[in-house]
């Protein structure tokens, strides 16, 4: 038997799941490998439910959805890990809706209840992401959420589809901002109807928001049957060890960079409203041991539209992914590393309030995400000089999200379409960018150009890569994405997007990549460029809209570049051989279409010597000083129209 001395030891080395009186079990390592895999699995399955259900194609072709199981504290044990924009995005919901009905109005959550989420500033990303959580309850007990979040077409807003130019919270859409949908397991009908009753597509929400349903229910069952499989303390415990070991291979990633700060600047085009007023992004990121602050201090005061981003739900969630991105990439580690509460424990993140990154309430921030996409390649740029190997040139860190909309008289609704444009990744240590690709914080899938055609009035006349040429580089920046698409109907047209002004940077010598653009009808007699945001514009039957997304830079000195890459960028219609002799120093035969060793040796020595001495034969001079500092001549950018913007 124990002695009395023993056991008052045993109870004082006794530790609980956090925030509960449940106590904390050790799990061997094969428990918790197994749990860990039943975690993602479960919030994976969340995730297939909801866009296989789902009705527009938002949801269902382009993913752009959240799902998982949170703890009663709001700590995230698992996610579907669907899009980045929604990686770890679930807790700031699950927080937000709790501090509204049991802190300030005092009510409860009660099993059987759904609740309805998406204020921004209660958590949520921004408002049309809207959140359903399910509270799981055991013998009694509340021990966690099933929840997830998907971007419904339509909102409210005082525009179809998307908002740009919005003068506060409320005229962005309608919110909800923690009403339960379901009470103790009865559906609140009349709240229903008043919800449909308020948006341009009642139909697609309704249809969205019961898929929703369904896949948080399924979340709860699952995770119900793991209790009922381990029990409830071997399952607690297995998500506190989780959380932990994903915080360890965070923090161990960290403590591998050296201690420093690190600063980078860039600027936003404009906030959709005061056009050719850009707005500042500052960022600095501090590495201090195994722990990372990012602070965005000096970055632009907050606007008078709904370009600002909500400080919980969208910049901490940006923050924290690109964390992760930056040192736990997944092609550098064989083991799984899971995203959890873990992740957020080596980050500190510091956005002064009243800034475009920390608005204060009631400024709309509808329209967050280049500003997040650039906050993060500004993370990205500021670490480059010490981890050069693990990370990229500028992105084109955009987003041209895009609503197609119009009236269905008959219907006594609107139909809309809304796309996200795929921009591109800057040169890699030992690659080339990637095209048409999101880039940072979006990930959303292709929507195939058959399902825009058989959903909308729209046919898609051109979906391409640029024409023009890759920004040169030894690591060649990756090519933005071509897209004019006609509208059969009279409708509506608004533009979240960004990169117009700034062009993604080149560095240690590699070229800058290229900015982005819209075109009203391009090569018509009314052809007009359009500024990057632009909120709710008439357009006629037959009107074509061109999108043109930035394009990455490149990596490196092209100077640097393997002649055959150079060569095979030629045959691949990446390049012409005019161009490549000035950027690359790469000389090919046109008749046999080979290297000419002797003449490309022969260019590439006279520009090292005029390089050498502080001189250099492209009319540009590098504004990233690196190992080369040197910048080849820009190949000329592809016309996408000449015509003034409109104002």
């Amino acid at each position: 038997m124990r002695t009395q001395k023993a056991r008052r030891k045993m109870k004082r080395e006794q530790r609980f799941i956090k925030g509960t009186d449940i106590p904390r079990v050790e799990i061997d390592p094969v428990t918790l490998q197994v749990l860990g895999g039943a975690f993602k699995t479960l919030a994976q399955e969340m995730g297939l439910v909801l866009y296989r259900m789902s009705y527009s194609s938002i949801i269902r072709e382009s993913e752009d959805l959240g799902a998982g199981i949170v703890d009663p504290l709001g700590r995230q044990i698992c996610e579907s890990e669907s899009t980045p924009m929604h990686t770890g995005s679930v807790p700031s919901y699950v927080k937000g809706f709790r501090r509204r009905i049991e802190q300030e109005l005092g009510g409860t959550i009660d099993e059987g209840d759904v609740i309805l989420h998406n204020n921004p500033y209660y958590g949520a990303t921004h408002s049309p992401d809207v959140h359903i959580a399910v509270p799981i309850f055991y013998k009694g007990r509340l021990i966690a959420f099933s929840a997830l979040q998907a971007h419904l077409l339509d909102i409210g807003a005082h525009t179809p589809g998307l908002c740009i130019d919005a003068l506060d919270v409320w005229a962005e859409a309608r919110l909800y901002t923690g009403l339960k949908i379901y009470e103790k397991g009865k559906r609140n009908a009349q709240l229903w109807r008043h919800i449909l009753d308020n948006v341009r597509t009642p139909s697609m929400n309704e249809s969205d928001m019961e898929a929703m349903v369904t896949a948080a229910q399924f979340g709860r069952k699952r995770f119900l049957d793991l209790v009922d499989e381990y029990g409830l303390e071997v399952i607690l415990s297995a998500a506190e060890d989780w959380m932990d070991y994903a915080e360890r291979m965070l923090r161990a990633q960290i403590a591998k960079v050296p201690d420093g700060k690190y600063y980078v600047e860039s600027w936003l085009d404009d906030d959709g409203k005061n056009w050719g007023k850009p707005l500042k992004v500052a960022v600095t990121t501090t590495i201090e041991g195994d722990h990372v602050t990012i602070d965005l201090t000096g970055s632009s005061p907050e606007v008078p539209t709904a370009y600002n981003s909500p400080f919980e739900g969208c910049t901490r969630t940006a923050a924290n992914y690109i964390v992760r991105t930056v040192f736990l990439d997944e092609a550098q580690h064989e083991e799984y590393i899971p995203q959890n509460d873990g992740m957020t424990r080596a980050l500190t993140l510091i956005a002064p309030e009243g800034t475009i990154f920390n608005p204060r309430f009631p400024r709309a921030c509808f329209t967050r995400f280049p500003q997040i996409n650039l906050m993060s390649d500004c993370v990205l740029r500021s670490l480059i000089p010490v981890m050069p190997e693990r990370l990229c040139a500028g992105t084109s860190a955009h987003i041209h999200f895009v609503s197609y909309s119009g009236y269905i008289p008959e219907e006594k609704q609107y139909w809309v379409y809304l796309e996200v444009n795929e921009g591109s990744s800057g040169g890699r240590y030992g690659k080339d960018g990637m095209d048409a690709v999101d880039a940072l914080n979006a990930n959303t899938r292709n929507v195939p150009i058959e399902e825009t055609e058989w959903h909308h009035p729209l046919r898609v006349e051109r979906y391409e890569l640029r024409q023009d040429y890759r920004a040169p580089g030894k690591w060649c920046g990756g090519l933005g994405i071509v897209r004019e698409t006609r509208y059969l109907t009279d409708g509506q047209f608004t533009c979240e997007g960004d990169r117009h002004l700034e062009a993604p940077l080149g560095f240690f010598g590699g070229v800058d990549g290229r900015t982005g653009a819209i075109v009203k009808n391009p090569g018509m007699p009314d052809e007009i460029s359009w500024p990057s945001k632009i909120s709710g514009a008439s357009v006629s039957k037959g009107d074509v809209i061109r999108i043109v997304t930035p394009s990455g830079g490149g990596y490196y000195s092209p100077y640097e570049r393997d002649p055959q890459a150079v060569l095979d960028d030629v045959l691949d219609g990446y390049a012409d051989i005019e161009s490549v002799r000035e950027a690359y120093g790469v000389a090919i035969n046109r008749a046999s279409m080979t290297i000419d060793t002797e003449e490309t040796s022969k260019m590439r020595a006279a520009r090292n010597k005029a390089a050498k001495r502080g001189k250099q034969p492209s009319s540009r001079r590098s504004k990233n000083k690196g190992p080369t500092a040197d910048r080849a001549a820009q190949v000329p950018p592809m016309m996408v129209g000449a015509g003034t913007r409109e104002t």
